[in-house]
Parts: C-alpha cells; sequence; structure tokens
C-alpha cells in the first residue's frame, strides 16, 4: 500500500509537492487519531461521501432517499437531514437587509467549534441543543472560520446547518468570505491546523481540492458574499478602503468579483487584472486593515460611511481582547480573539443599540 503526503510551502500560492511513502515506514502519518469530514464529490454522475478516522478513509455512495450515515465520533455538527446534493447554490445577488431587528454577528472563528457553541448558547442565538433560537433575527459570521484551529470541517456543517434553520424561522445567517477562506479556496496552507495535512495525505489530493468546484462545501462557500448591509450597517471581514471605494465598485460589485474572477483562479490572471488585483491586495476587503492604524481619523471614517451610504460599518480581521467602538459607533471591531481557543465576544445590535455580549451571556453597551 502506498500513501500520499502533501507538504504546503509558506508563501502566498502554497506551492504543494505530493511525495509517494511507503506505508511501513510512514506510520507517522496515519497514527493520529483524527477524524475528518465529511466531504462530499460529485464524480462521474455519482455523489460520494468521504471521510477519514484513525483507520484511515471511509467512502459511501449517497443514493436518492437514503440518508448518509457516517462512523460516530467523526463530526460534532454534520446533520444528514439537512444535506441536500441536489442543491443548485446559486449566489443571491441581493446585498441589503432592511427592517431586522435583531441582529448578532461574530468573526474569525479560526477552529474553535466548542468555543463558538458557548458563545452562542450564552446569548440566545442557538439552544441547548446547537439549533437556531433567534427567531427572525440575522446572524452574521464574519470569515475566518479556516484555519489554526481543528474544528474547521465542524464549523463549516454547523454555519451551513444554522442557515437552513434560520430560514425555515424567516432568520438568516450570512457567512460573508475572509480572507482565510481565500487562502483556503485558492490553495495557501500556511496556517492550516496539522489535522487537514492528514486529511489531505488520507484523500489524496491537497486541500483546497476538498472544496473544490465539485464538491457540495465547495459549491456551498462560492456563494458566500464579500460584503451587505443589515439596516444601516456595512458588513465585510477586512473593512472598505479609500482607494478601494474611489474605484465605484458596489457591493455587489465586489461580491461578483471573488465568486466569477477570484476563488480558484490563477493567481497570475487575478494580479493582471488592476481591478481583481486590488480587490485581493491589502487594500481590498478581505485584508484591509486601516482603520486601527495610529492616525486613522473620524473625518477618515466619515468619508467612508459617506461613500457606501451607510452609518456603522462592523469588521474583524484585526484581534482585539473585546469588541471594540471607534468614533461612537461608527466602525465597530468584532475579532475578540476566539482562535486563541479561551474566550470571546459576539457583537448584538438590538433595535440599532449596540451591545457587546460576553460568555457569561451579559450584555454590555457600546456608545
Amino acid at each position: 500500500m502506498r500513501i500520499f503526503f502533501i507538504l504546503a510551502f509558506a508563501g502566498w500560492g502554497g506551492l504543494l509537492f505530493p511525495l509517494s511513502l511507503e506505508a511501513q515506514g510512514a506510520n507517522h502519518i496515519t497514527d493520529p487519531s483524527y477524524n475528518d469530514g465529511p466531504y462530499i464529490f460529485y464524480e462521474d454522475g455519482a455523489v460520494l461521501a468521504r471521510w477519514t478516522n484513525q483507520e484511515g478513509l471511509r467512502e459511501e455512495v449517497i443514493n436518492a432517499g437514503q440518508p448518509l450515515e457516517i462512523d460516530a465520533g467523526i463530526s460534532a455538527s454534520f446533520d444528514p437531514a439537512y444535506l441536500d446534493v441536489n442543491d443548485p447554490f446559486l449566489a443571491s445577488a441581493k446585498t441589503a437587509f432592511k427592517g431586522v431587528e435583531h441582529i448578532a454577528a461574530v468573526s474569525d472563528i479560526h477552529g474553535q467549534y466548542d468555543l463558538l457553541l458557548d458563545l452562542l448558547k450564552a446569548n440566545r442565538i442557538i439552544d441547548e441543543q446547537g439549533n437556531w433560537a433567534f427567531g427572525e433575527g440575522h446572524l452574521v459570521v464574519l470569515g475566518d472560520i479556516f484555519d489554526r484551529g481543528d474544528e474547521v470541517t465542524d464549523l463549516l456543517w454547523f454555519v451551513h446547518k444554522l442557515e437552513k434553520q434560520a430560514e425555515k424561522a424567516n432568520g438568516k445567517v450570512h457567512f460573508l468570505l475572509g480572507n482565510h477562506e481565500v487562502m483556503a479556496l485558492q490553495g495557501d496552507l500556511r496556517y492550516i491546523h496539522k489535522k487537514y495535512r492528514y486529511t489531505m495525505a488520507r484523500m489524496g489530493m491537497p486541500y483546497n481540492e476538498l472544496f473544490g468546484e465539485n464538491t457540495y462545501l465547495g459549491r456551498w462557500l462560492r456563494t458566500k458574499p464579500v460584503a451587505i448591509s443589515i439596516n444601516n450597517t456595512a458588513f465585510v471581514h477586512a473593512g472598505f478602503s479609500e482607494v478601494l471605494l474611489d474605484q465605484g465598485l458596489s457591493f455587489a460589485d465586489m461580491n461578483r468579483a471573488f465568486e466569477e474572477k477570484i476563488i480558484g483562479q490563477p493567481e497570475d490572471s487575478i494580479l493582471a487584472d488592476p481591478i481583481l488585483s486590488l480587490l485581493y491586495s491589502e487594500d481590498g476587503p478581505v485584508w484591509y486593515r486601516g482603520y486601527f492604524d495610529e492616525g486613522f481619523a473620524k473625518w477618515q471614517a466619515q468619508a467612508i460611511l459617506s461613500k457606501i451610504r451607510k452609518k456603522h460599518i462592523v469588521v474583524g480581521h484585526t484581534s482585539f481582547s473585546e469588541v471594540v467602538s471607534l468614533f461612537h459607533n461608527r466602525i465597530i471591531g468584532i475579532d475578540s480573539s476566539i482562535k486563541l481557543g479561551k474566550k470571546g465576544e459576539i457583537l448584538l445590535i438590538d433595535k440599532r443599540k449596540f451591545y457587546r455580549g460576553t460568555l457569561n451571556g451579559d450584555r454590555i453597551r457600546l456608545n
């Protein structure tokens, strides 16, 4: 038996080199008892589910009318009742949502599934069984589910389930792309947990191909926007730089560019186009950090808000110990370092008042 181990070298673009290793000399690859999956593939007219456990790779064909059954302990969140392999996966053209009384937003989860559940339960977004309890409210997951932690796949299936449960309650889950979603889909593996290198080895493919165009999660991820607004508040993973807004792009333009011309496309074709290169750069919506630079002033924040015709911008990407507010809530940073796995906060907007939601369920007013 031969297995394949994928090595990723640091650097944007993540170069991948398969090395064939004899199983007898590569026990360190298969020993860890990492469970991961399921990953759903569309291959040659069939739908296949694959997952890994301490014994190796498992595979099942998904037949119409038969729910997928996977080994116990593989996933803490996957529920076959919410799997629709015939979903056409159409990206919504809608970027603005009005008349929403209750909004929650969380960012930069980075594989910390258990901590996210604790935070959502404490703030009554989900119930004790992990199901949607936010009624007609909107939950915004502001990017960076991927990388660092070892529960990324659990988080993806959890958010996928919550989306469907929220829709049935006339609520909404918005999952926006962050820079780490873009990195993973582009094959940049600098920050993935070692667990997913074992997954790659067992699957015999690069990590980004687990989310390729012929996979269920990959098609789902490709429908996700980078920018939306709810009421008078804009949501984006990193921010809107002045140089980006000077291009006159709408939120729909940005979302369409990432969906059609950036995700899964060769980097040289992205960099050859001035607009795509800007969207992909440190001045783009998934990488920008300028709001928290020393010297960034209130008048600059107001100028940016005037260009997008909103009163507030909510961002993640730049880490703090809690939810932070600039210039009387004109800009709110919600990356509360959940990625460290110790604590975190959620932003709550209740009838247009802003609050920090804590792990204890406390609400602290932002002014």
